[in-house]
């Protein structure tokens, strides 16, 4: 009987040993909240010494007048929390689970409402506390609008509001809404903050200053055990998501459902190289600037009183007992992966891998030792999975791997590219490799992927990243896949001017530490100390190997300042930036309808096997079009963009503070703008084909031509003189005439920087007389053989390697001017380089029936 009673005191005093706290949520149960329910089920905060009580929503009170109340110690709430933190507060922010919010405002997409302009007198659902949706706020006024153009009405919180068209557009989570309506045969469309610019944090974790002045171990405890909740919760998506159906489902959602919310907050939850629950408190600057702007907060105070520190490593006993037990830990590794990890100069393990191994090292105590043996990385995976070696510093996660390996929470995430030839066009899609052969690294996770998803592509296997892309360089395969980070390294380590990067694969390298099936203990322990990083660690690390070697480290407290300053300017000046936006938006589209309306005109001619003339023709318009489209696209649209909005922004605000110096950058900047704007327009009106010949003054036809070309003549050092007179007119297609000129330019340049001469120069001459017009393009590239210059028209023949020409460019230049124009086009040498001439009738019209008929073809040249 004593006994009984002495176990039934022992297990009282047990009870009561734990701590009580409760957690308030912001909603409704679902896995919005996933961790915090995986850490109580799963006995994490019960090994913490807590009792947590969660409560869902209580619709009389919010999360945060609860926890200020002390009717809970911990709450969830939304980047508005700055707001009250401004307003006095004693808050304390712990994690961030969202990095990107997942509100956005949902419509029907058959409503054609695409864009936040197109809200303008829409019906709109909206909560009434607007404040804790400030992203919205703000990306309305981006585009010129304010809450007044809406036609707003209060939120009914049922999707099917939507559905049977009571409203045009509702507040809604991209992880919820959309996958319900779906489900009822309804097609959405999402309008983001994050597209505007405006990428807030969401349900941010939160309690007070006075918990963690009073009670900083039990903080402590129930931040480690929400985080290590989280971490399983979003690696066992399924599992989690069975658990919240049965126990935490008042909302009543399907499974099916569960996991289609798990996995799309598992993407706004993980950054790419930033820590799991990070706050940047330069981020938080840069939304608080945000509110002030819309007159919400007048100050701007430190937000590093703000956040919680918590980098302390705290390991359990089991824990600690096996690294005890473990002293010396066998480290396999990948000889050749720059700057992942290889060897450096004296042989030593180097790279973000062997960064993350040192931290790992110090953090826990023990030693790692380095294997050297094998020197390819199948073998040292093979060793891993034999148990000859303990785990790998750095390796992909993949399903075949997990099969036999453990892995860490990825460190590394990085997008796996499609390196090809200069000379290829973008490529769209892997399936456009079908049949070619592409090179991979033997054993490499790009080797599985594409044997699994894409077997119809030739894989090619090298030993090294480098060898791979060698062989791209050297024409033995047609592309590589890889990865972005290594193959940026090797391009610029190793000089290979010849290749680029063609186009982006729908995977991507999550790159962990993996270790024998047998040793979850390491792996668990692996997970604690990444999260426990500080943000300058992983700064450290991946600002020093993930930048140029010539290049100074990134400094991001300058990075985030910047971004935060743009924003500000941003909102100050919508009504340009809305002006703006569309023109490059308009822009941008007619190109994209302009490439995919040339495809199909080109597929046309194909089928019906048109006449070998016109074949040519559009083979040489084709040569290039796809590397000048992505240039425009990719490289244009965004730097005209932020510049266009930083300066109509910057003059504004000089405008109201009178500003005179900073007056004179904005408007040598607009200067600029107006200059990368009219050389869109230039390329624009290249690619129309010309249906009548027009008076073209040649002088200013010159002037279009050195506008698309004179940014690489001025990089190659090369100078162009005119002798032209200004006055001088002819009658042409303009555009074919300017396909000719770019094509004997271009020529010009390639041979002057193949001969190598200390004069560099391209001399254009026009002379006329009543009845011709002759145009001489005279360069210093030491002239062309004797033995060659009769053949020079001939089609298909080149002087140039197969991968950087197609023999067609001065046929089709002779054809143009010869048989379109009824001229002349001839070549002779001089004491310097060669001198092409060209020769027009002045009135004379050419045989325009002779062109092809695809008016959307752009003119191109390649000789």
């Amino acid at each position: 009987m004593k006994k009984l009673l002495f176990l039934v005191l022992l297990f009282t005093t047990f009870l009561w040993s734990k701590e009580s706290v409760t957690l308030q949520l912001p909603w409704l149960h679902q896995f919005q909240f996933a961790g915090y329910y995986i850490a109580k089920q799963k006995g994490y905060y019960a090994d913490a010494g807590l009792e947590v009580t969660i409560l869902d929503a209580d619709k009389k009170e919010t999360a945060l007048k609860n926890v200020m109340d002390g009717k809970a110690q911990y709450g969830v709430g939304h980047s508005s929390l700055i707001v009250n933190y401004i307003n006095g507060a004693p808050l304390v922010l712990m994690a961030a689970i969202y990095q990107s919010s997942p509100i956005v405002l949902l419509t029907r997409k058959d409503a054609h409402i695409l864009s936040a302009k197109d809200l303008i007198n829409k019906r709109v659902m909206l909560t009434d506390d607007m404040v804790q949706w400030a992203e919205m706020q703000a990306m309305l006024r981006s585009v010129g609008l304010s809450s007044d153009d809406l036609k707003l009405q209060s939120h009914s919180f049922n999707p099917l509001s939507l559905a049977r068209g009571e409203t045009d557009a509702m507040l809604a989570y991209v992880s919820n809404e959309p996958f319900i309506l779906n489900k009822m045969g309804v097609e959405t469309h999402s309008i983001n903050p994050k597209e505007y610019g405006f990428d807030y944090y969401s349900d941010i974790l939160f309690t007070t200053k006075n918990e963690t002045l009073k009670n900083p171990k039990r903080v402590e405890a129930f931040y480690d055990a929400s985080m290590r909740g989280w971490i399983w919760a979003f690696d066992h998506i399924e599992e989690t998501a069975e658990l919240i159906y049965h126990n935490y489902n008042p909302q009543h959602k399907s499974l099916e459902a569960l996991i289609y919310e798990g996995k799309v907050l598992k993407e706004l939850a993980f950054r790419p190289n930033t820590a799991f629950g990070s706050i940047n408190p330069m981020r938080l600057e840069m939304i608080a600037q945000g509110y002030r702007l819309m007159g919400v907060v007048r100050s701007i105070p430190s937000f590093e009183p703000l956040l919680y520190k918590n980098h302390t490593l705290h390991l359990s006993v089991e824990e600690k007992e096996w690294l005890k037990a473990h002293p010396v830990i066998r480290v396999g590794i990948d000889h050749n992966w720059p700057p992942i990890e290889s060897l450096d100069e004296k042989g030593r393990h180097t790279g973000i891998s062997a960064s993350y191994l040192n931290l790992l090292e110090k953090r826990l105590g023990v030693r790692f030792e380095v294997d050297y043996s094998r020197q390819h990385w199948s073998d040292s995976i093979r060793a891993v999975k034999n148990k000859e070696l303990d785990m790998l510093s750095g390796a992909a996660i993949t399903d075949k791997r997990r099969d036999n390996l453990l892995f860490s929470h990825p460190y590394l995430k990085q997008s796996m590219v499609i390196v090809t030839d200069s000379g290829v066009g973008y490529v769209n899609d892997l399936n456009d490799l079908n049949g070619k052969k592409v090179a991979v690294v033997r054993s490499y996770a790009s080797e599985e992927f594409l044997r699994s998803h894409y077997p119809k592509i030739i894989p090619v296997l090298a030993d090294t990243s480098l060898e791979a892309l060698q062989s791209v360089a050297s024409g033995d395969v047609y592309a590589c896949v890889e990865g972005l980070s290594v193959v940026s390294y090797l391009i610029e380590r190793h000089k290979l001017k010849n290749i680029k990067v063609a186009g982006e694969t729908p995977f991507r390298y999550e790159l962990a530490f993996a270790f024998r099936n047998d040793w979850g203990m390491l792996a668990s322990i692996s997970d604690k100390v990444l999260a426990s990083m500080t943000p300058t660690e992983y700064e450290e690390i991946h600002g020093r190997w993930l930048v140029s070697e010539e290049g100074e480290p990134i400094n991001y407290r300058i990075v985030w300042g910047i971004i935060g300053f743009m924003v500000v300017l941003f909102i100050l000046v919508t009504y340009k930036n809305h002006r703006l936006d569309v023109l490059v938006r308009q822009r941008t589209g007619e190109l994209e309808i302009f490439n995919q309306r040339l495809q199909e005109e080109i597929e046309k001619a194909v089928e019906k096997n048109r006449k070998q003339e016109k074949l040519l023709m559009q083979q040489a318009k084709m040569a290039e079009i796809g590397s000048m489209l992505e240039s425009i696209a990719h490289q244009w649209r965004q730097p005209l963009n932020i510049l266009g909005l930083s300066m109509t922004r910057l003059n504004l605000s000089c405008a109201l503070e009178g500003n005179g110096e900073s007056a004179k950058v904005i408007e040598i900047a607009e200067a600029q703008i107006e200059y990368m704007s009219q050389t869109i327009d230039d390329f624009r009106n290249f690619f129309k084909q010309d249906r009548s010949q027009i008076p073209v003054n040649i002088n200013s036809m010159v002037n279009d031509v050195e506008a698309l070309l004179g940014p690489l003549l001025l990089r190659k050092k090369i100078k162009v003189e005119r002798e032209i007179d200004p006055e001088i007119e002819v009658l042409v297609y303009p555009n074919e005439l300017k396909q000719v000129m770019i094509n004997l330019i271009n020529n010009a340049r390639e041979s002057i920087e193949q001969h190598r001469s200390s004069e560099r120069f391209i001399r254009i001459r026009c002379i006329t007389d009543k009845r011709y017009c002759t145009i001489a393009i005279e360069d210093t590239g030491g002239g062309i053989p004797s033995s060659i210059i009769d053949k020079i028209f001939d089609p298909y023949f080149t002087t140039k390697f197969e991968s950087q020409g197609t023999g067609i460019g001065l046929y089709m230049a002779k054809t143009i001017i010869e048989k379109h124009f009824l001229g002349k086009l001839s070549v002779y040498n001089t004491g310097k380089g060669a001198c092409f001439e060209i020769r027009l009738n002045r009135e004379i019209k050419g045989d325009f029936d002779t062109l092809p008929q695809n008016n959307d073809s752009p003119p191109h040249t390649d000789s």
